[in-house]
């Protein structure tokens, strides 16, 4: 029966017309154990068949010993076994062999599929695989609407949890609605869930429904239905009292009096008093109580049955229930059987051979009551029971087979625990389920302890193991401190294959988070010690972790005679693989401008390197880079060329980072051509793509190229306060304070800025980190330094950015870039008033930045090169100040660059009365006549916009006003207008 849940139910059906009109959900109903969660989603679930929605379930497991990603591999097979093999490859589209390694069926169905690509990044690999699925889902909805529930999510493995989570954005647009059900009773603030459920509610598209008890007028309709009678009002009173409205209780409670002869089912009779009071005396005092009174009543043959079945789990086989009771005949287990289900306390499902406990309370009840010796046996006869049957499906049954044996310590098999506990992690490490591979790894490290020291050498493999699968998961401190225990286990065992193994995961434990490299400098230092001096494969990727630490410990000039000697060994060696690791080492020192050529080379070589052994994605890796150092050295063409190839490659691998790089790489170049709006739409696109993607400071990069975009806009008001805010209260902010000491000094905050000049200037910055942001900083301070007039500080900035001479300023990884470094070192120069320095930057800043297209910092150039023209305070510079300042005008106006504008215009507006400026006929500005006369003198308008160093762009619009202006029809007509009007030599 179902009584009351009207609004709950309100609640659902409103999300379920949503996610018809193609609004897809996430809903989870909460509430306490026997509420009716699985009741109301099966309600929720006939109304949806009614509105031909195809109904999945997936449920999740209350013991350990399920392979991971159950739940979804429930629904997923569900699915599959409604399609025939032609639809089926087609909604699983181009994660056909990803979904394939999950889910050994389809593999099975459709045997031509290609294997699934391995990537190197665990990150990346699983977000590979949850976009498959997610892909997977949206094709299903847009044939048919689904609604997928997932029951008991308390239960959940992490990494369904964290395919979830990343499912969630995904079903907006789409007719896909997830139901979720948990246990609030028995979250802490260290579940997985928690943290889940934190994640989803900040998404639009997230409802969190909770279920409480029943009413007393709701616990009286339900006691009437179920006892077929109306009750007195005081019983009613007490038993709603007692389970505060639990139905699971409520059902209980009203079979138990039933049983007891209390109620008399059909009969209207009221109650005498005596009987009453009786029967309120009897009431169990909780829901296991009432359960346990339920039990009773079946056979002891019964009993004994159910009780074997629930130390196999909710769900179990007959198969496997048989193995444990040899000495039962099998008519005697199925007239065991038979009874329950008679009693509703099991269920039959889906899978042939195969039942349920009714509610999971129920078989709760029962493995509680196990003592904790025959519990231990019963795993024991469990494993091996399910040993005789791993040859048919050993891969589902790992998981299972490490539970059991585990669950059977201390008095079981720990060999047998800890070999097929290590064998589930090496299993759920190949499906990207990185968080149950370290919890086997614990389990079998577990079962380790109860073999002695002669196990040594096998657990500090165990433990390598487990850090590197806590590194994958991102548990990276925990990861640094486990592999730091096998670095000591393998020096006391004198093993230095597993010191070495263990040095270099621990430098890639700490490296991620970005850690200081010290430690980790130690380790592999004695590492290195110990693998001997010959060439080997392993010595080669030592020193190139060596590399990577002594970057993050700030030894750069050793890091980079160490990544010498990898690189050079690695090329002896002969291995790919292991030269493309030592080339990839010293990527975490590309910030260095000094170290520009070598890293320019090296580039070049790993992508070269990747194309000759076909790795497509270590050639996407190497290629982004190579699209980095092309922007920095200008080679706009080359890029755009090599960015399109890079892309295709991205679309056919569908690897999840690389396309952030592209979309991201696509909002850099459209504020570098000033093409704004375009920035800031690919932006957010990278922002949505990249927050979804664990280890990637997306938001970080997000808000660092929407900075660069409303300071071009003149909208750097709207982030000051913010970012004053996060500087202020966040400690590690440090690399932020050279932002915010830029905005102060856009803002025309003279004594702010130069209190967060000064607290970065001391001892010739060396307080700015030297990490990624590094030369970003440097060139914010310059500008700051300029605003200030400080031409001491001033030449300690020119000296750091001097290396870049030449080249852009791009900050990493593909955030924004700020056009040719000559604009900056001509500012500096400037400021320290070296005036044919100043010139000669300036002069290359225009020819670069027009070159390159990059009108913004074109117009950023002409604004510069005007005010240090002005300065020298030179009669004859004041024409070229007055033209410059036309074109920073014309360019910063039609861009909507408002800042850069109003400068531009108050300075030109200050030179104008002494400017001598000609009266030009037609209202033709000064720059419009340098146009016209090199129309007439027969050039085109490429050939005009790189004499002039203006943009391509800019020459049209000039030539376009000129025609407008004279009144003429095309060029030859406007060259006769300027002789007829004299103004070739004016």
């Amino acid at each position: 029966m179902f009584v009351g849940r009207e609004r709950e139910l309100a609640v659902l059906g409103a999300a379920l017309e949503q996610t018809l009109g193609g609004q897809g959900q996430i809903v989870v109903l909460a509430g306490e154990p026997g509420i009716g969660k699985t009741r109301t989603a099966q309600v929720l679930a006939r109304y949806a068949e009614q509105r031909d929605v195809r109904v999945l379930w997936g449920r999740c497991y209350e013991e350990p010993g399920a392979p991971p990603y159950w739940p979804w591999l429930q629904v997923i097979r569900a699915f599959a076994e409604t399609q025939d093999d032609e639809h089926l490859r087609a909604i699983l589209g181009p994660g056909a062999s990803d979904l394939a390694e999950m889910v050994p069926e389809l593999a099975q169905r459709l045997p031509d599929l290609p294997p699934a690509p391995r990537s190197a990044d665990a990150p990346q690999a699983r977000f590979r695989l949850f976009d498959a699925i997610a892909g997977f889902w949206k094709r299903a909805a847009a044939d048919t609407a689904h609604l997928l529930i997932l029951d008991n999510l308390h239960w959940a493995d992490a990494p369904s949890l964290r395919l979830l989570e990343f499912l969630a954005p995904e079903v907006g647009g789409s007719r896909l609605l997830v139901l979720g059900t948990y246990r609030d009773i028995e979250l802490s603030r260290h579940h997985p869930l928690s943290n889940t459920l934190g994640e989803l509610a900040r998404d639009p598209r997230f409802q969190r429904v909770r279920l409480t008890g029943l009413s007393l007028g709701e616990t009286t309709r339900f006691m009437a239905a179920a006892s077929g009678r109306a009750l007195p009002g005081d019983l009613l009173a007490a038993v709603h009292s007692q389970t505060e409205g639990n139905p699971l209780f409520l059902a209980e409670i009203t079979r138990f009096l039933i049983q007891e002869g209390v109620l008399d089912a059909g009969s209207s009779t009221a109650l005498p008093g005596a009987t009453r009071s009786a029967a309120l005396r009897r009431i169990p005092e909780g829901v296991k109580e009432v359960i346990g009174t339920r039990l009773n009543r079946l056979s002891k043959s019964c009993n004994a049955v159910l009780a074997n079945a629930a130390a196999i789990g909710r769900t179990f086989s007959v198969e496997v229930l048989a193995g444990l009771l040899d000495e039962v005949p099998e008519g005697e287990l199925m007239t065991a059987l038979e009874e329950a289900l008679a009693a509703t306390v099991v269920e039959p499902v889906a899978e042939a051979g195969c039942y349920q406990f009714s509610h999971a309370l129920i078989r709760e009840t029962l493995y509680d009551e196990i003592p904790a010796i025959r519990r231990a046996r019963l795993h024991l006869r469990i494993g091996a029971a399910l040993e005789e049957l791993q040859g048919r499906d050993p891969m589902s049954n790992l998981a299972a087979l490490a539970h059991h044996y585990c669950a059977a310590l201390p008095g079981g098999d720990a060999a047998k625990a800890v070999e097929y506990a290590r064998r589930a992690g090496e299993r759920a490490d190949t499906l990207f389920a990185y968080e149950e591979a370290a919890r086997y790894y614990r389990l079998a490290l577990q079962a380790l302890e109860l073999n002695g020291s002669l196990e040594a050498a096998r657990r500090c493999a165990l433990l390598i193991a487990l850090g590197e699968a806590q590194t994958k998961a991102g548990e990276s401190l925990q990861a640094a401190e486990i592999l730091l225990q096998a670095a000591e286990s393998a020096k006391a065992l004198g093993v230095a294959p597993d010191f070495a193994r263990a040095a270099v995961g621990f430098e890639e434990a700490t490296w991620r988070p970005g850690m200081p490299g010290d430690a980790a400098v130690r380790l592999l230092r004695d590492a290195l010690a110990g693998v001997g001096e010959q060439d080997s494969v392993l010595r080669a990727q030592v020193l190139s972790s060596l590399t990577r630490a002594l970057i993050f410990s700030g030894a750069l000039d050793e890091a980079m005679r160490v990544h010498e000697q990898a690189v050079a060994m690695a090329r002896r060696l002969g291995d790919p693989a292991t030269l493309a690791a030592a080339l990839r080492a010293v990527v975490s020192a590309r910030w260095l401008p000094a170290q520009f050529a070598a890293r320019f080379a090296t580039t070049l070589e790993a992508t070269r390197l990747a194309e000759q052994v076909g790795d497509r994605e270590r050639f996407l890796e190497a290629q982004s880079w190579r699209l980095f150092d092309l922007m920095e050295v200008g080679d706009m063409r080359a890029r755009a060329t090599e960015f399109e190839t890079y892309m295709r490659q991205v679309d056919e691998l569908r690897q999840p980072f690389y396309r952030y790089i592209g979309v991201s790489s696509r909002a850099m170049v459209a504020l570098f051509e000033g093409r704004f709006e375009e920035c800031e739409r690919f932006a957010q696109q990278a922002l949505d793509v990249g927050s979804r993607m664990p280890g990637l400071d997306a938001a970080g990069i997000f808000g660092m190229q929407m900075f660069s975009l409303r300071r071009e806009q003149g909208r750097l008001k709207e982030v000051a306060p913010l970012i004053t805010h996060f500087v202020q209260t966040t400690p590690e902010a440090a690399t932020w304070r050279p932002g915010l000491a830029l905005i102060y000094s856009e803002l025309g905050f003279e004594d702010q800025a130069r209190t967060e000049f000064e607290v970065l200037a001391a001892d010739d910055f060396a307080a700015v980190p030297q990490d990624g942001l590094w030369i970003t900083c440097i060139a914010y301070l310059a500008e700051v330094c300029v605003f200030l007039g400080d031409a001491d500080r001033a030449a300690a900035l020119y000296s750091a950015l001097a290396p870049c001479d030449g080249r852009n300023i791009v900050a990493p990884p593909n955030v924004a870039c700020f056009g040719a470094a000559a604009r900056y070192l001509g500012m500096l120069a400037a400021t320290m008033k070296r005036w044919p320095d100043a010139e000669r930057h300036f002069e290359d800043a225009l020819e670069m930045n027009a070159r390159q297209g990059a009108r913004p910092w074109l117009a950023h150039t002409q604004y510069r090169y005007a005010a240090m023209l002005l300065d020298r305070k030179r009669s004859e510079d004041r024409e070229r100040a007055a033209s410059l300042l036309d074109e920073a005008l014309a360019t910063s106006g039609a861009l909507g660059m408002q800042t850069l504008a109003e400068r531009a215009a108050a300075l030109r507006e200050a030179i104008r009365p002494s400017s001598g400026k000609p009266n030009y006929p037609a209202g033709l500005s000064r720059r419009e006549v340098e146009v016209l006369r090199l129309v007439v003198a027969g050039k085109g308008n490429r050939e005009i916009a790189e004499r002039l160093f203006v943009s391509h762009n800019t020459v049209a619009n000039h030539v376009r006003s000129i025609l407008t202006k004279t009144n003429t029809a095309n060029r030859t007509e406007a060259a006769a207008f300027a002789v007829q009007h004299e103004l070739l030599g004016k």
